[in-house]
């Protein structure tokens, strides 16, 4: 199925818009990206830093109090209620706290590997904590009462080793911590580039693609430039002129629309002309026989009587006589022939508007061809009939349509009047067009090409002694009645003249539409 001009422009913008639609979602898409990859790294990992960072002074400085308490050092005030605080239990608490709601930031595998593995390594430290509470207690028991000295050097010296075990894993958490947020960073850096790149090819594609889309709209669109310069042709009077468009769209429709009214348009003008052309010659004709018909009667009158008076006063066998007889015959002879012509001339100048009544268009050949047969039968030609049964009637002036066939049937005869052929002649029943079709097929001589546009111009012809009237004469007749009359032939290969005659129904329904019932 063939998209409409309409609907391929429609789509090549569908095209365009989706096209900027990618490069903007794109864009959308990597900044979504972008700003969760930067919230993670603020809302997780940078605040899990600065607490570990926190978490790991306090937890130095217990390390210093617990060393300092075992060898036997007073400790301030402030110190001991440091220690005592347990600060380091909601620190290590907000960092578990952290770390499990940075699992709803984002849905990477790594990034929710490495925070259940932070997780694990915190949860450990939390117990390890709350192990070491006892020994606490023991080290720094409330109201700072006395602590036996070896007990203290006891306790403080299993707090150090275990706290400095709790350091080293915050530690290493910490530093986990730094790393993954350097790796992030890298990644959001190179996310950025690609980004960037990506969304310039994107974009570079949707361009070339509104450009291809253009180039083709104007590709398609282009045909209207070659119908307006058609046009302006036609109108300078070139009508001859056609447009080549072979697409299958509404320009391709347009343009055989407008190759048909250029072709209608000439053929109206050939006919205009042809008219004018009829017309002058006819007032030629009309002229030239009223002057010569009444010489030609008296010469042939005069003539005549010549020959009578050389039969009556001469003597018979006498050569003078003999011979003024034959010249008088050959006189009287041209003479009737000079006046058939100018019958002829007659004939086309004064064609009648035709009398209109239903025709059997058989019925007219038939009789034709009963009347021509022994007339072709003389001259070698075999004739063949292929009549249509049924065929359609014609409303037609019965006179001057056998008028017609006769002028192409008497051709035919004489373009096989040397050698003999074949004459066919065959009707049939346009059901599409409503029309009847009559064939005329000869097998003579034919006829060049450069002849056949010239066949129906009255005063031309192809013998040499015709008066180039009757196909014109046969052209108007068939006009007259709506018809059509066509050629096609080769030198050698015979002639096939075709009629078409509109039906009396098509006539009927013709004028039905030209003056409904009921209309004024």
């Amino acid at each position: 199925m063939r998209l409409s001009i309409s609907a391929r422009i429609f789509l090549g913008f569908l095209v365009v818009l989706a096209a900027f639609g990618a490069v903007m979602g794109f864009t959308f898409y990597r900044m979504h990206r972008l700003r969760q990859d930067l919230q993670l790294i603020n809302k997780s990992y940078l605040d899990l830093t600065l607490t570990l960072a926190e978490l790991r002074t306090i937890q130095r400085n217990l390390i210093n109090n617990v060393a300092e308490r075992g060898m036997g050092s007073k400790i301030s005030k402030l110190r001991w209620t440091q220690v005592r605080s347990g600060s380091r239990v909601i620190l290590l608490r907000r960092a578990l706290d952290i770390v499990r709601h940075s699992r709803d930031l984002s849905s990477d595998p790594r990034h929710l590997s490495f925070m259940a593995d932070a997780e694990r390594r915190l949860a450990s430290v939390q117990r390890e904590f709350r192990r070491n509470e006892p020994l606490l207690e023991q080290l720094f028991p409330p109201g700072q009462r006395p602590v036996d000295p070896q007990t203290a050097r006891r306790v403080s010296d299993e707090l150090v080793r275990v706290e400095e075990q709790m350091y080293a894993r915050i530690k290493q958490v910490s530093d986990a911590v730094r790393g993954q947020v350097r790796d992030a960073a890298v990644q959001i850096e190179v996310d950025e580039n690609n980004a960037v790149w990506a969304i310039l090819i994107t974009m570079v594609i949707a361009v070339l693609v509104s450009l291809v889309v253009t180039f083709g709209s104007q590709l398609t669109l282009r045909p209207l430039k070659q119908l307006v310069a058609g046009t302006k042709r036609i109108g300078t009077g070139d009508y001859s002129h056609r447009v080549e468009i072979r697409s299958r769209d509404e320009l391709g429709v347009l343009s055989r629309e407008f190759n048909s009214m250029a072709a209608a348009i000439e053929e109206r003008e050939q006919r205009l002309i042809r008219s004018e052309r009829m017309a002058a010659a006819g007032q030629i004709a009309s002229h030239i026989t009223h002057e010569i018909r009444n010489p030609l009667s008296s010469i042939s009158l005069n003539t005549e009587l010549l020959e009578e008076e050389l039969v009556d006063g001469g003597d018979g066998d006498d050569p003078q006589s003999v011979e003024g007889r034959r010249l008088c015959h050959a006189i009287r002879r041209e003479v009737d022939r000079l006046t058939d012509i100018t019958e002829e001339y007659l004939r086309f100048a004064r064609l009648p508007s035709p009398r209109l009544g239903t025709e059997d268009v058989n019925e007219i050949l038939i009789d034709l061809l009963s009347f021509v047969s022994g007339e072709l039968a003389s001259k070698g030609i075999e004739l063949g009939q292929e009549l249509a049964p049924d065929l359609p009637s014609v409303e037609a002036d019965e006179n001057q349509l056998r008028q017609a066939f006769l002028n192409l049937l008497r051709n035919a005869g004489e373009a096989m009047a040397r050698e003999g052929g074949a004459l066919t002649v065959a009707t049939r029943a346009d059901r599409a067009s409503d029309e009847v079709e009559v064939t005329i097929r000869d097998t003579g001589v034919g006829i060049c090409e450069e002849h056949l546009s010239k066949l129906f111009e009255p005063f031309f012809s192809t013998k040499e002694t015709g008066t180039g009237l009757g196909l014109a004469l046969t052209q108007q007749i068939i006009q007259e009645h709506g018809g059509s009359i066509t050629v096609s032939s080769a030198p050698g290969r015979g002639t096939t003249f075709t009629v078409r005659l509109p039906t009396a129904r098509h006539r009927d329904a013709a004028k039905s539409l030209e003056h409904p019932s009921g209309a004024e």
